[in-house]
């Protein structure tokens, strides 16, 4: 009886939330409208976290893409994400369930070609967009605020940032 539950806790394990695209070695320009798609079972959360991973740097850096998708949408559209590109990215799906929190799944590895651009709606706030697909959007816009200027101070550092502030004082 022991073996059956640990099979039955395997099968279950194994058919989770799984990501479908990015594909391994997709290229991706980050200007332009990008499917990350995913299958999941009824053991799955109802809401994770989606968030791209740089791979690149030591330790890897994690920007929030979306703070809350709807695990039964199956799929999620960027738009205009910013990162820079680079060859070593992969998606991340991270619970926000108390009791059945942390990583649910990883995407293949990946290729961002191009950049976003970030867009402001004042002089001082970058801003990127992202949207779920279906009659709702379970993405609120502080989250991908947060996603641009995380990007940006990624891409480059405290001295991004602080041209920034300075050229609008001069």
């Amino acid at each position: 009886m022991k073996c059956f539950a640990a099979l039955a806790a395997f099968a279950a394990a194994v058919s989770a939330l799984q990501f479908t695209e990015p594909q391994v070695d997709e290229k991706w320009d980050l200007s332009k409208s990008n499917t990350i798609k995913w299958t999941s079972v009824s053991t799955d959360p109802t809401t994770f976290a989606l968030k791209l991973i740089d791979h690149s740097t030591t330790p890897e850096t994690a920007t929030t893409i979306a703070a809350t998708v709807d695990t039964s949408k199956g799929q999620y559209v960027i738009d205009n994400l910013v990162a820079a590109p680079n060859t070593k990215y992969s998606i991340k799906a991270f619970s926000l369930d108390t009791k059945n929190n942390g990583q649910l799944a990883e995407s293949q590895v990946f290729t961002v070609t191009k950049s976003g651009v970030a867009t402001t709606s004042s002089a001082t706030t970058p801003t990127s967009t992202g949207t779920a697909t279906g009659t709702d959007s379970t993405s609120s816009p502080s989250a991908t605020k947060s996603n641009a200027a995380m990007a940006l101070g990624q891409t480059f550092g405290v001295a991004g940032p602080l041209a920034v502030v300075f050229a609008l004082l001069a």
